[in-house]
Parts: C-alpha cells; sequence; structure tokens
C-alpha cells in the first residue's frame, strides 16, 4: 500500500468511520445506492427551452469552495441547514437494509464488504485498489463487531452510524448544522494537506519511495527526474537553457573566493551541451535518465544496484576546504643569499672572464 493510501485510510478511520469526511468512497462514506433513479433530464415542456445559464470561471489557482458532503443534501430535502441525528441514522441505515441480502437482521463480513464493490464505491483511478478498500471495511467491520462474534447486527450499526455522528455535532445538541458539517470537513482537508506536504517534503529529500532503506535505479531516476523537473518553469516537461541558468543564481550575488556570476554561467552552458546529447536546445526526460543513471552508478560505490544509507550520505557530504597553503619559511641566519658582487673593472676596462682578442 502506498503510504498516501495508507494515511488516508487512516484519516478516514480516525476521523470519520463511514461516515465523514469525504462525498466518494473510500475514503468517506460509501453512498447510498438510490433504488428507483430519477430521470436526469426534464421532458421537453411548451416553447424554446431557455439558454443555459452562463457558468462562471474561477480565477487561476483560486480555492475551491468546500461543498457540503451529498448524505447531507439528501437528508435536507427541504434546506433547512440542519440534519438531526435520527434522520443521520435512519439515512445510513439503509445502508444496513441493502447489504442485508438474505434480510436476516445481520451482516455478515462477506455482505459487509460489498461496501468496497460498485455501486456502493465506484470504481475510479482516484481511488485505492478494490484489495484496498476492502482491507479497509474489513477493519471496520471488526471495530462495529463489538462482541466478536463474525457478525454486526442492526443495534451494532446504529451504535456506530450514531457515534459517527457526534464527529459532526460540535455542540452536542443532537443536530448537525451546515456551518458545523462544513467546518468539520474544511479541518480535515486541511489535515489531509498538510500530511501530503510533509510527504511531499521528505518525498523531495529523500529518492527512498518504498521505505526499503536503500534506493534502488528507478527511484533515483524518478527522484532526479522530479528535482531536474522542478526547473521547468513553463511545465512543458523538458528545460530550456534559459530555465536551466536560473541555477546561476543572482548576477549580484558573488561571493570572494567562489566562482562570480559569469563563471558559473559559463559552467553552467558548457554542462547544458553535455546534457542536451541530440542537440535540440533542451534536456529532456530521456536525457535527465541517461544523466541520472551514470551518477546512480557514481553513488553506487560497491556495485550492486543499491544506494545504502552510508553511500547516500558520502555522495551528498561537500568536500572539506583545501589546507590553506604553508606560510613562508623564516629567514635564515647567515650568509646573504643573492646577486654576486662585480669585481671591480681591471686596468684597460675589462670585466673579469672576457676574453682577450
Amino acid at each position: 500500500m502506498s503510504k498516501f493510501v495508507a494515511i488516508s485510510l487512516t484519516m478516514v478511520l480516525t476521523l470519520a468511520p463511514l461516515t465523514a469526511l469525504a462525498q466518494q468512497t473510500p475514503p468517506g462514506p460509501p453512498r447510498i445506492v438510490d433504488t428507483n433513479p430519477k430521470p436526469s433530464v426534464k421532458p421537453p415542456g411548451p416553447g424554446p427551452s431557455p439558454a443555459p445559464a452562463p457558468v462562471p470561471t474561477a480565477a487561476p489557482n483560486a480555492p475551491q469552495p468546500i461543498q457540503l458532503p451529498d448524505w447531507f443534501k439528501e437528508i435536507d430535502t427541504a434546506n433547512t441547514g440542519v440534519v438531526t441525528r435520527e434522520q443521520f441514522v435512519a439515512y445510513r441505515m439503509k445502508l444496513f437494509d441493502q447489504l442485508d441480502a438474505n434480510k436476516d437482521g445481520v451482516l455478515t463480513k462477506e455482505e459487509f464488504l460489498k461496501l468496497a464493490e460498485p455501486p456502493f464505491t465506484p470504481d475510479s483511478p482516484n481511488l485505492p485498489p478494490l484489495a484496498e478498500r476492502k482491507a479497509f471495511y474489513e477493519k471496520q467491520f471488526d471495530t462495529i463487531d463489538t462482541d466478536a462474534d463474525g457478525k454486526v447486527t442492526r443495534n451494532e450499526v446504529q451504535a456506530f452510524v450514531a457515534l459517527g455522528f457526534r464527529e459532526f455535532d460540535i455542540d452536542m445538541d443532537g443536530r448537525a448544522t451546515r456551518e458545523e458539517v462544513l467546518l468539520v470537513i474544511r479541518k480535515a482537508q486541511e489535515e489531509q494537506r498538510r500530511i501530503q506536504a510533509q510527504l511531499d517534503e521528505r518525498n523531495r529529500n529523500n529518492p527512498d519511495r518504498n521505505g526499503d532503506g536503500v534506493i534502488d535505479l528507478e527511484e533515483f531516476v524518478a527522484f532526479e527526474t522530479a528535482r531536474m523537473l522542478d526547473l521547468d518553469e513553463n511545465k512543458d516537461g523538458k528545460i530550456s537553457l534559459q530555465e536551466w541558468l536560473k541555477v546561476a543564481g543572482d548576477p549580484k550575488q558573488n561571493p570572494p573566493g567562489q566562482m562570480n556570476y559569469q563563471q558559473r554561467s559559463e559552467a553552467l552552458k558548457k554542462r547544458f551541451q553535455e546534457l542536451d546529447t541530440n542537440k535540440d536546445g533542451f534536456i529532456d526526460q530521456a536525457e535527465i535518465r541517461v544523466m541520472a543513471i551514470a551518477l546512480f552508478k557514481k553513488i553506487d560505490l560497491d556495485g550492486n544496484g543499491k544506494i545504502t544509507p552510508q553511500e547516500w550520505q558520502t555522495a551528498n557530504t561537500p568536500p572539506p576546504p583545501p589546507p590553506p597553503p604553508p606560510p613562508p619559511p623564516p629567514p635564515r641566519d647567515g650568509p646573504r643569499t643573492g646577486p654576486k658582487p662585480v669585481a671591480p673593472p681591471t686596468p684597460g676596462g675589462l670585466q673579469p672572464g672576457v676574453p682577450l682578442k
């Protein structure tokens, strides 16, 4: 099970078993199957149909408004903004009746696990696979089965549903108002975002995605690809030279003893040309993969196809600074060294050693 899915299911078990959080399932409550579906399109009436009202477009990156869950809208048909405990329990018990195939007043585990399947839970790429959904509901069954007799009775389910209602009834007055429900959902979504941000940050700095204690080649390639594509400002899946040169930093930042901006830019341009093997002016994901594989082999010192924590630490430890140059030796006592004195000219003005003609 992926860590994200595991945390999502844990949140559901903790915050809103069977009743709360999301509008679809799992995580969240299974939907009540409508046994008498109504037509979704009104029959045509006399006269031309009115033009559909324009749909306002949200501003880019605008936060989406929190929607009331389906169960609230289906119970509060009069739009009073309030759902009582009794209404909530009665609504949820419709699931019990639909799952109780033989109408004996109890649910076996086999009957209960139908919650993980359509039509109660739709198959969707945004949801965990069927096996994980069944594991989730199996734990929920064990929680509801308080006497551990392998089946859940109507009374056990009613008690469980009433307990779930308390998540929304903040002031404990036996009613869940629209404001209370939206507040609970908002807090749950904030917690989900916080957990996801922690996971994203950890994955950003830790290539060991499956948590087995070592980094294999595919984990490293995925890590390096994500790290490199952080430079892809226009999100076209490749890195241009202009995007790549952002790594050079601020042109005004030129610390003494380090490469200045011009030198950094030239070094990056050279590296870009090395990585851009097809010379199309971009570093694409295939070229990133080639780069990542070469880097993986350098870090994998023992060549066993796995990067250990020690190898990873070694690769991420900067080399020690070079030792300072030794000080000049002190002057020695004794005769001075230097150019030899020139002997005075001999009579005739010749220097010693100059042959006479």
